[in-house]
């Protein structure tokens, strides 16, 4: 079965990964060749097609966490 994925929970969780590292959308970008501008669309949502599984790979690789952290919408963050 094939789930489309919602751009804008994706970008919610990369937002709060991110802050969780400690990491700038600068430094997330710089850490993983993405651009910033496109790090920042991620984030609010804003991008027109899925983010590709590359992408979405590399950014989980960087924020220590695994891509069906970022994908799966059964999966809460909890921030303390």
């Amino acid at each position: 079965m094939i789930h489309k994925i919602d751009n804008k929970a994706l970008g919610t969780k990369i937002s709060c990964f991110r802050r969780l590292k400690g990491y700038t959308q600068a430094q997330l970008a710089e850490r993983t060749g993405v651009s910033l501008s496109y790090i920042a669309k991620i984030e609010s949502g804003l991008v027109s097609n899925c983010v590709s599984l590359p992408v979405v790979n590399d950014i989980a690789k960087e924020l220590d966490i695994s891509i069906d952290d970022l994908v799966d919408s059964n999966k809460k963050i909890i921030m303390g």
